[in-house]
């Protein structure tokens, strides 16, 4: 690369869907804009600017359409990587679905003297919302620096400093609207990391971005997991998300797809739980939480088996493929803490339909008052008790 003493920035003009929708980048990211742009990075507002096309490629751009809503400013031997948001900020994902595109393309360019941006446009509307600020966040823990953000929102952004920081902060966000979860993240019962995380879609941009964050923020002696939450014959996280994740060499991925499930259900992975069992209580019940006591220690929470698997596996006029959708079902657990997940196991305590607790009759009545002072919720909510649920547990009374 050549140093340059007056700024200058390369653009690919053509967005995904220029052919298509006749707006191209060049519409959008004005002089004016870089202007700003050149001005906030360097101090200056003299410049020099080109729009290039698909077929230009360089050291810092391949063949291809703009990916990640990007420009690239030469300065004396330095190289910005800026990203643009959208000008309209209205969907859940609308705000980071080019951001980790963004940063794969920063992070694995060797060039040493480089650094990364991201400016809003004029949007539109709400930018802020608990969610995005959430992203904003992550985006500023893996380096991306906010250039108008003061005038653009309210809030100020704050990197997260732990991995911790994150898992509770990502649990308050998900907790306020649990249709916004996509990726959940919590610690396994050894104190590991877990990210459950969907691979396709909008969420798979998601995914990548917690994982860039948790990346980040590793510390030694932590280990982290991403269980790839795979949907049919969709892929795993694009290939160049893989290979940042894989570069930045804190984080083992673990693809869930059938054929792992299978194993598990058939007692050949002993010490792995089904990843997909536990993304499907997350999704049905929210974050780690015993329904009897309402421990929220993760370590210490377990995904229960309304009815085991062990009696599923017995359910031999049952197809395999219905016994493992049985198997994987959050409709079929509970989030109970190890306590209350022996008792239920030993059948010391179940459910009758109406979720009321029941004990079995032969306890000690010593032993029952050390339940009754460690339930603190006698009846399950109702927003639990779905037919499913109920046919599971009927079920679990039929094998005994």
């Amino acid at each position: 690369m050549g140093y340059r003493n007056t700024p200058h920035f390369v653009i690919k003009a053509n967005l995904q869907k220029s052919k298509n929708t006749g707006v191209y980048f060049s519409d959008v990211v004005t002089p004016d804009v870089l202007t700003d742009v050149c001005y906030r990075i360097t101090g200056q507002t003299v410049f020099t600017h080109e729009y290039v096309d698909n077929e230009y490629q360089d050291m810092f751009l391949e063949k291809s359409y703009n990916k990640g809503r990007m420009a690239i400013m030469h300065y004396k031997d330095s190289v910005s990587y800026i990203s643009f948001s959208e000008l309209e900020i209205g969907g859940r994902n609308s705000s980071v679905q080019s951001v980790p595109t963004a940063f794969n393309m920063y992070f694995s360019n060797p060039y040493p003297n480089k650094r990364l941006y991201y400016y809003f446009l004029n949007v539109s509307r709400n930018a802020e919302t608990d969610y995005q600020i959430l992203i904003y966040r992550l985006m500023n823990t893996i380096g991306f620096e906010f250039l108008n953000a003061s005038e653009s929102l309210l809030r100020r952004i704050h990197a997260f400093n732990s991995v911790e920081d994150i898992i509770f902060n990502r649990r308050i966000n998900a907790g306020r609207n649990r249709s916004n979860n996509s990726t959940f993240i919590t610690k396994g019962n050894k104190g590991e990391i877990e990210i459950y995380g969907k691979t396709y879609g909008a969420n798979k941009y998601e995914t990548s971005l917690i994982c860039y964050a948790l990346s980040s923020l590793w510390q030694p002696g932590q280990r982290i997991k991403l269980y790839e939450v795979l949907e049919g014959d969709l892929k795993e996280l694009p290939e160049a998300s893989l290979n940042v994740i894989k570069q930045m060499g804190n984080i083992d991925v673990v693809p869930t797809d059938m054929t792992l499930e299978k194993r598990i259900y058939e007692g050949k992975e002993t010490n792995l739980r089904s990843p997909r069992y536990i993304y499907n209580l997350f999704n049905k019940l929210g974050n780690k939480h015993c329904a009897l006591c309402n421990c929220e220690i993760p370590e210490l929470i377990q995904g229960a088996h309304i009815l085991p698997v062990a009696a599923i596996r017995r359910m031999h006029s049952v197809p395999i493929e219905k016994r493992m959708e049985y198997a994987m079902d959050g409709d079929n657990g509970l989030w109970l803490c190890e306590n209350h997940h022996k008792m239920f196991d030993e059948g010391m305590i179940t459910f009758d339909n109406q979720g009321g607790l029941l004990l079995r009759n032969d306890i000690d009545q010593r032993h029952m008052h050390f339940i009754d002072e460690t339930t603190r919720y006698k009846v399950l909510p109702p927003e639990f008790l779905t037919d499913k649920f109920l046919w599971y547990l009927e079920q679990r009374g039929l094998v005994g």
